[in-house]
């Protein structure tokens, strides 16, 4: 049995209300595992966890447009869950608690392997229209999100371990266990660090934010500087999202513990709320909008104030041979920024279901930066990822100029967490810190 985190007796709308999520380990079907939850709120009348639970399909009902809408009662191996597709009319939302009386309020589902991200929906059916600000949308006390500041999150999540008798199948294997605990020896620090930022408007004015992984050997060894992984979220997230939703330090510790890279310090920064220029956005207030910077602008200010910043304070290396930048969805977008724009600052980037859309760079641009084509260059997204096409034509780009590159296509990827895990994962098994150009025996 695991039980992710201890009760807490923190209110979550009123001091009546607590909860918790516990993983236990059935050895039987339908997965090896079910997770309890367990809600405590006396004046709720109807209560659903959302916030990133999704039904699950099969290969064989998932298109780029279309899923299956299975329960996860019904989980046979090899399905997993996707985000995307029109609800059919009749569908009834499994994730429905039960009331169990005195404002007790209960779930048991079996999962399988990979991380989950879940919400408490309280008298409220869909949680984009329920706010934390108006109690409609609550996180979970007993898991509290990885967050800089109340409201920055909006989601709690927990991780379920492979159990391959219930799991795995002959053409898919979804086993995400890199993404558990690592042995102690191994396991680093995760913390939200503000930072000096001229015009930044969150957390505080000329403050911002993001969070920082540090090694466990980190301060331990007099002296040393240490590569550096720039991992950007995406759009509607922020720079705690990796770790709340994503798990990164833990696959960090398995991929130094496993020796697929040497240790790494991880900064995530957070690229909205920059300055004034548009406004706030604020995860935990649906009133908020999320008009999205452009990726140059984003990426002049990280030159003029984060890069400079981290630098000066951290145990980093200051060679584009031990930096590498990364990124999901318009993190993607902006690692591509980053290849172009900022080349000689980095030597290794991953674009994990970049949101693209061109122009990409062309023999012209290339005779202009030939340093594009000397670069450890990963490019990854889902088989059902909505960044399909535009994740396929950053690759036709490149392709087109023999630029060599590392892909991945997810076999199970929709554009979800887990996917970006495996594509996290993947960057340090076989891209990150190797040596490159890649060829076509790279990594064998």
């Amino acid at each position: 049995m695991i039980k992710q985190g201890l009760l807490s007796l923190l209110a979550l709308c009123s001091a009546r209300a607590t909860a918790s999520v516990t993983v236990r380990k059935t050895d039987r079907g339908t997965t090896g595992y079910e997770v309890d939850f367990k809600y405590v709120n006396t004046t709720a009348s109807r209560v659903l966890i959302g916030g990133g639970l999704q039904p699950f399909s099969d290969h064989f009902h998932t298109t780029l447009n279309t899923r299956a809408w299975y329960d996860p009662h019904d989980y046979k191996p090899g399905d997993f869950y996707v985000s995307f597709g029109e609800t059919p009319d009749d569908y009834q939302w499994p994730y429905e608690m039960a009331n169990e009386g005195d404002g007790v309020w209960t779930y048991t589902t079996p999962l399988p392997s990979g991380i989950y991200s879940y919400a408490y929906l309280i008298d409220c059916n869909y949680a984009p229209n329920c706010s934390i600000v108006t109690g409609q949308l609550v996180t979970d006390p007993d898991l509290p999100p990885f967050q800089n500041v109340q409201g920055d999150q909006v989601a709690s999540s927990f991780q379920v371990p492979f159990d391959a008798r219930f799991q795995g199948t002959d053409d898919i294997s979804a086993n995400f266990d890199y993404a558990l605990p690592a042995p102690a020896e191994f396991r680093g620090t995760v913390k939200s660090v503000n930072y000096s930022s001229p015009g930044s408007i969150h957390p505080e004015p000329d403050v911002h934010h993001f969070g920082l992984y540090l090694p466990a050997e980190y301060g331990r060894v007099q002296g040393k500087k240490y590569p550096l992984l720039y991992l950007s979220h995406g759009a509607g997230g922020n720079g705690n999202d990796w770790e709340n939703l994503g798990r990164m330090s833990s696959i960090i510790d398995n991929l130094i513990a496993e020796g697929h890279i040497e240790p790494t310090v991880v900064v995530m920064p957070s690229f909205y709320n920059l300055d004034d220029s548009l406004p706030r956005f604020i995860m935990g207030n649906a009133s908020t909008t999320w008009e999205l910077p452009t990726s140059q602008h984003i990426r002049e200010n990280y030159q003029r104030y984060l890069f400079p910043w981290v630098e000066q304070h951290l145990d980093v290396c200051s060679a584009p041979s031990c930096r590498a930048f990364a990124g999901l969805s318009w993190g993607g977008r902006l690692t591509y920024e980053m290849y172009v724009n900022a080349t000689d600052y980095f030597d290794w980037f991953g674009m994990f279901s970049p949101a693209t859309s061109g122009p990409y760079v062309d023999a012209e641009g290339l005779a202009a930066n030939p340093a594009l084509a000397r670069k450890g260059l990963f490019v990854a997204y889902g088989l059902y990822d909505s960044v399909f096409d535009a994740g396929r034509d950053v690759q036709a780009a490149l392709d087109a100029l023999d630029i060599r590159f590392l892909s991945r296509i997810t076999p199970f990827g929709g554009h979800y967490w887990n996917t970006w895990q495996d594509e996290l994962w993947w960057f340090g098994v076989k891209a990150l810190w190797k040596p490159f150009p890649y060829t076509q025996r790279t990594g064998r």
